[in-house]
């Protein structure tokens, strides 16, 4: 099959060569990663924890992975398409544990990761001019804002945290969304603020630090934003949040003041938290010593310790561990302890190993984009995918207590899923734009830097 598309665009002009190529590549990388969501699906199917009816939601998310990159080929996207290759051998890894776990939850899972690639490609082509986003800086602080408010009212309690709202049946998290609008709220608004922030206009003592007027828009948007979601319970989200803004700050203006205040600050809240919640009691206390209440509060991340022990350096085989059943909701908290388990260490340091080149990538779009709008909201999509992956494998390995978060395409979790696919969008859009109008700025078709 390869051979027969190579000697079909062997004819275009020589100048197309670059294209043709960076096409194969691009080709080549996601149909390995299909191969590998293929062979896992069918490894399971004859164990019997698969069955047929998800070979018609594997077909449709197949094509779909396979014709967005024909798209990109011939609607000429010249944007870094080894993002999206990362993600989808990551999505692919986690579908096939997923699978492993609960057949009739990868059947929903595959469904949302189709509708997922249709957003992601509807941001890259659809999006003319993702600076045009940046002109709306307090609309999106205060959708951000009514999202919080509306789930605060109306959402459902679920594991202790009032996140979900509930249409008829079909549930949505509104703090994936409000991730989202937030980004776009710091990027905007830094972009303004930036000299101010980083020079400062009153001086106070040693230090020269901004106005009221420059400083509380952004102060203003975390105190609200960290105080719903504490209203909510949902402090998970919350740290998730804390860390974006001030190190999203610390990116923009390059100021250590910025980290040194951050910190009594985070002490604080996290002493007030353990103080008022219950259940950030008990998650710290497990966190400590689960060993005590290992058949109790501390299960959940006794036997996923147990389980990943028992992987070893090579793991157990696929469908032959027991994370998958005796780990407490391992299809979205404890995903990365099935993986561990059953692919060992190796299987896990390679998935880490994916989330680690897709932040480097998300910084260099950062780096190599052609405006400062660009440059923060791609610097913070990197931070949040990587304070999000760094603050939920440090809760399943014991480094950290439990946070309820999910693992970013990995995780069951069609909101988490959807709206990280978006963000992904918006870097190959950025991406794209940038290797546009500066030829040569960007990595283009995911060849080497």
């Amino acid at each position: 099959m390869y051979l027969s598309l190579l000697s079909l665009l062997s004819s275009l002009k020589s100048e197309g060569d670059k294209t043709v190529k960076s096409f194969l590549n691009t080709f080549l990388l996601r149909s390995m990663a299909l191969v590998i969501l293929g062979v896992g699906w069918g490894t399971l199917f004859l164990q019997g924890r698969a069955d047929w009816g998800q070979l018609y939601f594997l077909g449709i998310f197949a094509g779909l992975v396979l014709l967005g990159a024909l798209l990109e080929f011939f609607r000429h996207c010249r944007g870094d398409s080894l993002l999206f290759s990362i993600v989808l051998m990551i999505m692919c890894v986690g579908l096939v544990f997923v699978t492993r776990v609960d057949a009739e939850l990868a059947s929903r899972q595959l469904i949302w990761a189709s509708i997922g690639i249709v957003v992601y490609y509807a941001v890259v082509f659809g999006l003319k001019d993702y600076r045009r986003l940046g002109n709306y800086s307090f609309i999106w602080g205060i959708l951000a804002l009514l999202l919080l408010v509306v789930t605060l009212v109306l959402g459902e309690t679920v594991g202790g945290a009032t996140s979900w709202l509930d249409f008829g049946g079909f549930s949505v998290q509104p703090e994936e969304m409000v991730k989202v609008c937030s980004l776009l709220f710091l990027a905007s608004y830094l972009n303004a603020n930036r000299e101010l922030l980083s020079i400062g206009s009153a001086q106070v003592g040693p230090f020269s630090l901004p106005g009221r007027q420059v400083i509380g828009p952004f102060l203003l948007l975390m105190v609200l934003v960290l105080g719903f979601l504490a209203a909510q319970k949902s402090l998970g989200t919350a740290m998730v949040f804390f860390f974006l803004f001030v190190l999203l700050m610390y990116l923009v203006t390059g100021r250590k003041l910025y980290l040194a205040a951050s910190l009594p600050l985070a002490a604080f809240c996290a002493g007030l938290g353990y103080l008022l919640f219950s259940h950030v009691r008990v998650r710290v206390d497990t966190w400590i010593n689960p060993w005590p209440e290992a058949a109790g509060g501390g299960y959940q991340i006794a036997q996923s310790l147990f389980a990943i022990s028992a992987g070893g350096l090579f793991g157990t085989g696929l469908g032959q561990g027991i994370a998958a059943y005796k780990v407490p909701i391992a299809e979205s908290d404890f995903i990365f302890a099935v993986i561990a388990e059953e692919t060992g260490f190796a299987g896990a340091m390679a998935l880490i190993a994916l989330f680690m080149i897709l932040i480097i990538r998300c910084f260099i779009v950062s780096m190599r984009s052609v405006d400062r709008f660009g440059q923060i909201l791609a610097g913070g999509i990197g931070i949040l995918i990587g304070v999000e992956t760094l603050v939920i494998l440090a809760g399943v390995l014991k480094l950290f207590p439990l946070t309820g978060l999910v693992l970013p395409w990995v995780s069951y979790g069609g909101n988490s899923l959807v709206l990280h696919l978006l963000l992904l969008g918006l870097l190959t859009n950025m991406s794209h734009m940038s290797a546009t109008i500066w030829p040569g700025a960007l990595v283009k078709g995911g060849e080497g830097v």
